[in-house]
This record gives C-alpha cells, structure tokens and sequence, in this order.
C-alpha cells in the first residue's frame, strides 16, 4: 500500500474535476482521481461561445484551439409549432459555440491540469472516510490520499458524499436513446432540434463525420422501448422533417443504439470539509445545452472557493453554496420556459409531467 498526502484530492477527472485542478494546482497539491486511463467517447458534445471565458481562465484555450473542434453555426428547431425556427448564435455577442471533439476535450483538460501541477490516479475510490485533518480516500490501486479538502465531480451518478450530508432531487426522469452513424460526408454545422408527443429529437454532425441521432423521453415510456428496439435511426426517418434534417444515410453504418440517463438533477452542493462539481453538483436537461458549460464553471467556481478555504477563508462554503443555488434556479426558469413553449400536446404524459410550477422545487 501507498501513501500520497495532498491539500486537495478531486474525485472525478472529466471537465468540471479537471477545471478545478486547473485552478487550484498552481497553489496548492492536488490529486486527481478517475477510473478511467484516458477519455472516452461519450454523448454530449456541445459548448456554447461563452465557454471561450471559462476556457482561458483555467489555461485550456490553446489547446482547444489547437485541437479544431467544430463550429456550430446554426441552430434549427421544430419546438412549438410545426414551423421552423432558425437560430444564428452569431447574433449572439460570445458568437457560435462547437460541437466537441468530447474524448479529445476532456483528454486536453486533464492534460492542461497536469501541466498546472495536479497528480493523475488511475483508480477507482473504494472508500471515502473523515479523519482528524481532513479526508482518506482508498483506491482499488492500493493506494490512500490522504486529503485536507475534498471535490466530488464524479459526475450524475455520484453516491459518495450521501453519507457526508449531501441530499439529491430528481426533478424528472429523462432518458435518451442514441446512435451515431458515420456520415460520409463534409462537416455539417447545424444543430437540430424536433419535439413530438412522446418526447423530443435532437441530430448533430461530430467532428470526425459521424451524425448523432438522439430521442429523449421518459424512462418509463414505451417509446423508450420502442425506439431503441427500432433503432434511432430507423424511428427517426418516420418522423416529417426530422428524416430531412438528417439526410440519406445507410442503416447498417449505425452503431448499435445505447440508452443514458439524462434525468435533472440536484445535489447539496457544499458541506463540512466538501464540495461538489458539474454533474456531481447538478445534472441538467440536454435541451438546455449547458451540461458541459456548467461543469467548466462549477470546476472553476469549485477551485477558486477551495483556494480560498485553504487560505482559511472559512466564508468561502457558504458562498459557493449560494452561488450553486442561484444557477439551479437560473436554470430551472430557462427550463420550465422552454417546455413551456410546446403546447401541441397538453394531454400527452411526457409534455404534461413538464408543465409544472417549478417554484416548488426551490
């Protein structure tokens, strides 16, 4: 067994983890944890324009711009009517935003993180106990970090800090069914989005070539089943329009469909000794596009108030709770309106389940 002692181990090692690095190794020791070796693919591939300010505040903007990632020029939906909408982000004062390299952005985070002076350990956190100076994590590596401060940016699933003092909301159950299909063809930069009754659609072309078909529902519904049994592909092309946006493209050049959980999701974002990050903190509705954005900023927002604790700024928990909660309820209006735009189907169990009163979620 190894012993490694540190100011900060961060538990998590996707954006919001390797954000919070970012900042806090320059100045204090850190360990940065995940049980995955190097990024891989995974869905959710968007960053809006605004993110170029998070980016260059860390340090990771050379290498995003040195990695080429896609722009996303324009934005296309069918939401609210059976019109549709065409949205220019270059109106936008931040201007276009991307779709990501996602495997190639988290690697170059984490890289930029190890080049700030944080510690990288392939494990996976086997127990996290309290101890009189701070924390100890057990990694299946053998190894105990032993730790003043700790960050959970473990992601949506995260369990560890239950026993802590963290609480969890389920707003809602959302699910999303997906496939990429290599596409054969030049970059595409549009952005499409398609609501129907039982849910709604999104497709975007990857950098790479491939197009990402993707249906979000309950988990609980039917069409759930239905369509990952179909294929996204398949079930797609039966919806007018939507075949259209996506174009002639063999079946058989599909992947096999994959269903994730894309439930909203709130967690304490502050307790005696912690904090947590990005999906850890809140997990958000794919609609809302700012999955990936919010993990840059709370990792960010995370490292500055670790600093700052560290420097014995006792005021910096609260502080960072209030602002976690600011952008859940900034969050929730944006949310609760855009689902508010779709009235085509009041009787329909998904759109329903979304014309809430989110005050009562406060």
């Amino acid at each position: 067994m190894t012993r490694a002692t540190v100011d900060v181990a961060i538990i998590g090692a996707g954006a919001a983890g390797s954000a919070a690095a970012c900042v806090i190794a320059p100045g204090a020791s850190v360990a940065l944890i995940d049980r995955i070796a190097t990024p891989q693919w995974r869905i959710g591939e968007s960053l809006p324009g605004a993110a170029h300010r998070l980016l260059k505040t860390i340090g990771a903007w050379p290498r995003f711009v040195a990695a080429h990632h896609g722009p996303a020029l324009l934005k296309i939906s069918r939401w609210g009517s059976d019109r549709t909408v065409e949205l220019d982000p270059m109106r936008d004062p931040d201007g276009a935003g991307w779709h990501l390299d996602r495997a190639r952005f988290e690697a170059d985070l984490r890289a930029t993180a190890l080049d700030h002076g944080a510690v990288f350990h392939h494990a996976r956190v086997r127990t996290v106990a309290r101890t009189p100076t701070g924390w100890s994590l057990s990694l299946d590596s053998g190894t105990v970090v032993a730790a003043r401060r700790l960050i959970d940016a473990s992601g949506r699933r995260s369990r560890l800090l239950a026993a802590f003092g963290q609480h969890k909301l389920v707003v809602d159950r959302l699910a999303c069914v997906y496939a990429r299909i290599a596409a054969g063809s030049r970059y595409d930069p549009v952005t499409y989005t398609h609501a129907v009754e039982s849910g709604w659609w999104y497709t975007a072309v990857v950098p790479g070539g491939e197009r990402l078909v993707a249906y979000h529902c309950d988990s609980d519904s039917p069409a759930l089943r239905a369509t990952l049994k179909e294929g996204p592909l398949a079930a797609a092309r039966r919806v007018p329009g939507l075949a259209e946006a996506i174009g002639q493209i063999e079946r058989s050049r599909a992947t096999s469909p994959e269903v994730c959980a894309a439930n909203t999701i709130a967690r304490s974002a502050a307790g005696h000794g912690w904090l947590a990050a990005g999906d850890a903190a809140m997990a958000l509705d794919p609609l809302s596009s700012q999955g990936l954005f919010n993990a840059l900023a709370t990792g960010l927002e995370a490292g500055d108030a670790t600093l700052a604790l560290i420097a014995g700024d006792d005021a910096a928990t609260p502080r960072f709770a209030e602002r976690m909660r600011l952008i859940w309820q900034a969050y929730l209006r944006h949310h609760a309106l855009y689902y508010g735009m779709e009235t085509r189907w009041p009787d329909a169990e998904f759109w329903s389940r979304r014309q809430v009163d989110t005050g009562s979620m406060r």
